[in-house]
C-alpha cells in the first residue's frame, strides 16, 4: 500500500489499496480531500486521523527522482484501524463546512396530514432508532438501511433519504464515509429556523462544494440502468432488490406503513386503494427479451422476479408521495420503474409509468396507479404460473 508527496506536502500518486482504506472513490477524490492535513507522522508511525475512523501504521520511507522537485514514496506496513463511534462528536465540535438541516414542522405537518406533535414523536421516534441501530448500520444491515429509508421518506426528510439511498448502493467498505454523514446530518437537524436560512437553499449531502449533482441522480435512477453494460456482473445488481423491509425494533418506532396510514386518513387528497385492483392484460415473453438483449432466458427472469420485488417495496413510496403531494418523488419513482421496465422489454409497464413520471395532474394519478397496478398484477400472475410449468 502506497502513497507520494512533494516538498510541498501535496499528494502526487496513491495506490488503490491507499485509495480504499481511506473511503475514496478515485485518486482525484482522494487529492481534492485535506487528507494530508490529516496525516501526521508520531512514535515512528503514520498516524491518518478521520472523522469515522483513526489510522496507525507502520512505513517504509522512499525519496524518489520527479521532474524539477524532490518526492517521498511511502509504502504503509502493519496498518491498525480504529473506529470512532458515530455520535463521539457533539454538534458543537461539528466540521463547519456542514450547514443546519432546518425542518418546518408546521408545513411538512400540514402537507402529510399529521399535527405538529405527532411529527415532533415521529421524528424523535426515528433519531432513536437511528441511534440504536448505528452498530447493525457499520456492520452493513441493509434492512435497517432499507426501514431509515423508508421512515425518512414517509417524514419528508430529503436529505437524509437521499443519503441512505446512496448508502445502500454501496459496497460494506465503501458506506462507512456517509454513515458517519449521516450521523452528521441528523445532528443538524433543527426545528427552529436559522437566522441566514434561505427558501431556495439546497443542502447538498455528497459534496459541500455542491458538484455532485449527477450523484444525487444517479441513486435516484432506475437500478437496471446498467443492465446491459454489468450482464456478467449479475449479483451487483440482484443485491440491490430486498424484500420489503421489516423494523427489527418495532416497539420503538412506528414503521412508515403505520405513518402512512395515518397520514392516509388525515389527508385532504383523495384516497387510492390499490389492494382491488383487477387485472389488466399484458403481453409479455422473458424470451422476446432475452433474444433482443442476447441474454439467457433464465437471466431475465430473475431480473424480472427482481423488478417485481422491488415494485412492491416502490408502490408504498408512490402512495405516500401522493398523500405528500409530493410530484417530485413521485416522477423520480416513475422514471426508475420505467427505466427498469424498459430494459426488460415489459412495455404495457414501461408506458403506463412513463405517463406517471410526467404526470402534472393530481387528479390524473388515480387512474394511471390504477392501470399500472393492473398491468403489474397481470406480470407477477404470469412469472409465478412460469415457475409452475
Amino acid at each position: 500500500m502506497y502513497y507520494g508527496y512533494n516538498d510541498d506536502r501535496e499528494l502526487i500518486l496513491a495506490d488503490e489499496a491507499f485509495i480504499e482504506l481511506l473511503g475514496f472513490h478515485s485518486f482525484k477524490e482522494l487529492s481534492t480531500s485535506n487528507i494530508m492535513d490529516n496525516l501526521k507522522f508520531e512514535n515512528k508511525q503514520i498516524v491518518i486521523k478521520q472523522d469515522y475512523q483513526t489510522i496507525h501504521s507502520d512505513f517504509s520511507h522512499h525519496e524518489i527522482y520527479c521532474i524539477n522537485e524532490e518526492c517521498y514514496l511511502v509504502e504503509l506496513q502493519n496498518i491498525q484501524i480504529e473506529k470512532t463511534p458515530a455520535f463521539s462528536t457533539t454538534a458543537k465540535h461539528l466540521n463547519t463546512n456542514y450547514q443546519a438541516i432546518y425542518l418546518d414542522v408546521e408545513k411538512i405537518s400540514e402537507e402529510i396530514g399529521l399535527s405538529v406533535n405527532d411529527y415532533k414523536l415521529y421524528l424523535d421516534s426515528f433519531i432513536d432508532q437511528s441511534i440504536i441501530d448505528e452498530k447493525r448500520l457499520l456492520e452493513g444491515n441493509d434492512k435497517v438501511v432499507k426501514n431509515l429509508s423508508n421512515l425518512a421518506l414517509t417524514l419528508k426528510i430529503p436529505h437524509i433519504n437521499i443519503l441512505l439511498l446512496k448508502i445502500q448502493k454501496l459496497s460494506h467498505r465503501e458506506r462507512m464515509p456517509l454513515i458517519d454523514q449521516y450521523y452528521t446530518k441528523l445532528a443538524l437537524l433543527t426545528l427552529e429556523k436559522p437566522e441566514d436560512y434561505q427558501e431556495d437553499e439546497v443542502d447538498n449531502i455528497f459534496e459541500e462544494d455542491k458538484s455532485s449533482q449527477e450523484d444525487k441522480e444517479e441513486v435516484l435512477n432506475a437500478r437496471f440502468s446498467d443492465l446491459l453494460k454489468n450482464v456478467d456482473e449479475k449479483e451487483k445488481l440482484t443485491d440491490t432488490f430486498e424484500a420489503p423491509v421489516i423494523p427489527e425494533s418495532p416497539d420503538l418506532v412506528p414503521n412508515h406503513e403505520a405513518i402512512e396510514e395515518q397520514i392516509s386518513s388525515n389527508s385532504k387528497v383523495k384516497q387510492i386503494s390499490l389492494e382491488n385492483v383487477e387485472e389488466l392484460p399484458i403481453s409479455y415473453n422473458p424470451q422476446t427479451a432475452a433474444d433482443e438483449l442476447n441474454l439467457p432466458v433464465v437471466l431475465i427472469e430473475e431480473f424480472v422476479d427482481d423488478f417485481i420485488e422491488q415494485a412492491r417495496q416502490d408502490k408504498d413510496h408512490l402512495l405516500t408521495s401522493y398523500y405528500q403531494q409530493d410530484l417530485d418523488n413521485i416522477h423520480e419513482l416513475g422514471h426508475k420503474l420505467k427505466g427498469a421496465a424498459s430494459n426488460l422489454r415489459i412495455n404495457e409497464l414501461s408506458d403506463i409509468l412513463e405517463e406517471i413520471q410526467f404526470c402534472a395532474d393530481y387528479s390524473q394519478l388515480e387512474g394511471l396507479f390504477i392501470k399500472y397496478w393492473g398491468h403489474f398484477l397481470s406480470l407477477e400472475n404470469y412469472m409465478k404460473q412460469l415457475k409452475r410449468v
